[in-house]
């Protein structure tokens, strides 16, 4: 098989791997996938824009929108004027949606450890390494494209 190939099935693996981790361990109960990726990235960065959040979780800004509010209607998420530029509405979390991205990061961090564990010490820097170098391929990839569709 070559290269390509071979990224590209060991792609999908891992895409099915990390979909099962975030159905399983930390997501569930009460909200959905889509959801907690934004309730991480609104209590990783307070007070963020709905358009910063987009261009973090690279998705279009009116279906972030849409799972804010769902968020909001759920007590997780508030949205208030900016107070350096009361135009613009921030995001931040609620008690109870900081509860639930303190339980999100812990499991998430439990769970990596755990597979950290699994691969050889001498090995965890090169994996780590390796994604690294991927993320930014894939980051260059997707800037050229929108570049094309701009």
């Amino acid at each position: 098989m070559n290269q390509a190939k071979l990224l590209r099935e060991n792609t999908r693996i891992l895409e099915c791997h990390l979909g099962n981790i975030n159905k399983t361990d930390s997501c569930c109960c009460g909200i959905s996938e889509p959801e907690c990726f934004v309730l991480v990235e609104i209590g990783r960065k307070p007070n963020i824009s709905v358009k910063e959040l987009a261009e973090i979780l690279r998705l279009d800004k009116s279906g972030v929108s849409r799972t804010v509010e769902e968020l909001v209607q759920k007590d997780y998420v508030e949205r208030k004027p900016s107070t350096v530029d009361r135009r613009f509405v921030v995001l931040n979390l609620t008690l109870k949606g900081k509860e639930r991205f303190e339980k999100i990061e812990n499991d998430m961090n439990r769970k990596f450890k755990e597979i950290l564990d699994k691969i050889p010490v001498d090995k965890r820097e090169q994996v780590i390494e390796a994604l690294e170098l991927y993320n930014v391929a894939c980051g260059e990839l997707e800037r050229i494209k929108r570049g094309c569709l701009q």
